[in-house]
This record gives structure tokens, C-alpha cells and sequence, in this order.
């Protein structure tokens, strides 16, 4: 623990997942950390003096030269609890980089989740690049849930093909114990595309059965099977992160994936969520302009997910 004129700053080994009290997202909770790596982790929080609450944490995988947020994760980066400003965040990643370098790290690394999380990415993208880090960004598309009905948000031409699925198709909520049915259709549309799933079923299985009431499974289907799927991940109490999601390429030409988004737009609404995360449209680095255009189209809206690296010296 460091203490400054002003701030108080702590840092942890991570060894007991009692030792940290609940975090805003998933994967940041101490069981999800956990689950990306059984250890190695270093946590830095920054302090109110008086009450010892935590204002501000960030955990770092730290291995050989390498520190990095997160380990095996959508993203990591830093929560903020509460009302901080930039000079004591300045002071914190300081202290952070003092810390680390006795550990013998060399290179720093921070995924964040997408500005429209938290409007605290911006105050930290400020600060991270008066510490001399640079970045690079992706582009992520949330879809706002509000009173706005889904069919005002999104594009006429989707519109047009939404109103051709709803008489044809219908959509379920799938229980978790086929949950490999669902992750074995969307595996094989993405096969169909020459892409690949970033987990295994084991490894996905592992993650659901420590968190199961964070994932849902949900089909659109027709007469003659199913035509869509999707895994989607409860990240907060306010979002909604469409982790998996495909259609088979036999159904192209009536768009069921419009229907889902629907439908998921309707669940989302009346579970009281705030937004729909329908991930980036990055591929090998850089935005894949149709996948882009499809989630605008169906209402989303471009957020910043901010990449942060410094070597240190």
C-alpha cells in the first residue's frame, strides 16, 4: 500500500477469491479471472483514505516481461466505483508501472470494453496517452434498448426483410443443457464461412457452468429445423453481449438474424436491459466494412474498444 499527500493506493497478489469484492463486469469477476488463468495475477486499486473503499481496479496478468488486462478475455481494463479525476488516475498508473517493473515487466498491455459502457474510457484513453501509451481502437456496435421500439431503429431495407421472417419463422429460448446444440449449429455457419469459433465447446462449458444465469441460448427456426442461433452473455445488470451468433447460409435470402436481433430486442426490454453489445466488426485487424454496415443497419451504434501499450524502460 502506498499512501501520497492525497491518495492511497493498494496492490495484491490475487489468491483467494474472497479477497475481491464484486467488480461492474463479468469478466473481471474473481471467478472469471480465475477461469483465464489459476494465477499469476496482480490487482491495483486506488483508495478513499477514510473508508478504505475501493474507488478504481484494474487486474493484470503478469508473466515473464508481459502484463497485460485481460489474459483470456473479451476485455479487462479499469473499473471505476467512484467519482475519480485524472491527476489521481495519473498517480495510480504510475504507481501501477512502479510496481511492475520490480516485477521484471517490460510491456503493458490494456483491452477496454467499449466507451459506451462507461463514459470513463475517455478519461482514461486522456490520461493513458499523457503516460505515453499508444493505441489503436475497434469498432463495436451497441444497439440502445429503450422505448423506441426495435422497428424505428433500424433501416428500411432491414425493416422489409424483418416483416418477411415474422410470419415465417419462430424463436425460442434454449435451456443451457443444449447448449452444445446451439454452439455446434453456430460453429458449423461459421464453418460455412471458412471462420472458426476463438473457444472450444469444453472451454465454453467450463465458463457456463461457473456462471450459468450470465448465458443464454436462443434459436430461430422453421419447419425444417434451425435457421439462426445465438449465445449471448449478460455482462452487467445493464448489458446484453451477443457473444455467438450465426445463420445458416440456406436461409440468406430471408435474413433470420434481423428476427433475432428482434426478438433479443424484446427480451432485452423487458429484463429492464439497457444495451445490446453486438461485438466488433474487426477481422484480422481490421474492420470488415459489411459486417459493419449489417449491425448498423439493425440499429447499431459505432462505440470505441480502445487497445492500450507501453514498453516500459
Amino acid at each position: 500500500m502506498r499512501k501520497t499527500e492525497t491518495h492511497l493506493f493498494h496492490s495484491y497478489d490475487f489468491h483467494r477469491e474472497s479477497s475481491l469484492t464484486p467488480t461492474r463486469f463479468l469478466f473481471n469477476n474473481a471467478k472469471h479471472l480465475r477461469l483465464q488463468s489459476e494465477k499469476n495475477w496482480r490487482i491495483y486499486e486506488t483508495l478513499e483514505e477514510d473508508t478504505r473503499a475501493v474507488k478504481a481496479r484494474i487486474a493484470f496478468h503478469v508473466k515473464a516481461v508481459d502484463a497485460v488486462s485481460p489474459f483470456s478475455a473479451p476485455f479487462g481494463f479499469l473499473e471505476i466505483y467512484k467519482k475519480i479525476n485524472t491527476g489521481e488516475l495519473n498517480s495510480f498508473f504510475s504507481f501501477i508501472e512502479d510496481d511492475l517493473k520490480t516485477r521484471g515487466v517490460k510491456r503493458i498491455y490494456l483491452k477496454s470494453y467499449p466507451e459506451a459502457y462507461d463514459k470513463n474510457v475517455s478519461l482514461m484513453d486522456g490520461v493513458l496517452k499523457k503516460l505515453h501509451y499508444s493505441s489503436r481502437q475497434e469498432v463495436s456496435s451497441i444497439i440502445q434498448v429503450d422505448h423506441t421500439p426495435f422497428e424505428k431503429k433500424i433501416k428500411a431495407s432491414e425493416l422489409q426483410k424483418l416483416r418477411k421472417a415474422v410470419p415465417v419463422f419462430s424463436f425460442a429460448t434454449v435451456h443451457s443443457d443444449r447448449a452444445k446444440e446451439i454452439y455446434s449449429f453456430i460453429d458449423a455457419c461459421r464453418e460455412e464461412k471458412n471462420q472458426s469459433l476463438s473457444m472450444s465447446f469444453s472451454e465454453l462449458k467450463k465458463v457456463i457452468a461457473e456462471f450459468p444465469g450470465n448465458f443464454f441460448f436462443y434459436r430461430v427456426f422453421d419447419a425444417s429445423g434451425t435457421a439462426a442461433a445465438a449465445i449471448v452473455i449478460k455482462t452487467s445488470s445493464e448489458i446484453l453481449y451477443t457473444f455467438y451468433y450465426a445463420h445458416a447460409r440456406r436461409f440468406d435470402k430471408v435474413s433470420p438474424m434481423v428476427f433475432l436481433i428482434s426478438k433479443l430486442y424484446e427480451v432485452a426490454y423487458h429484463e429492464g436491459i439497457e444495451m445490446i453489445d453486438l461485438g466488433t466488426s474487426m477481422v484480422n485487424g481490421k474492420v470488415n466494412r459489411s459486417l459493419l454496415h449489417f449491425k448498423t443497419s439493425i440499429g447499431g451504434q459505432s462505440s470505441r474498444k480502445l487497445i492500450f501499450e507501453k514498453e516500459l524502460v
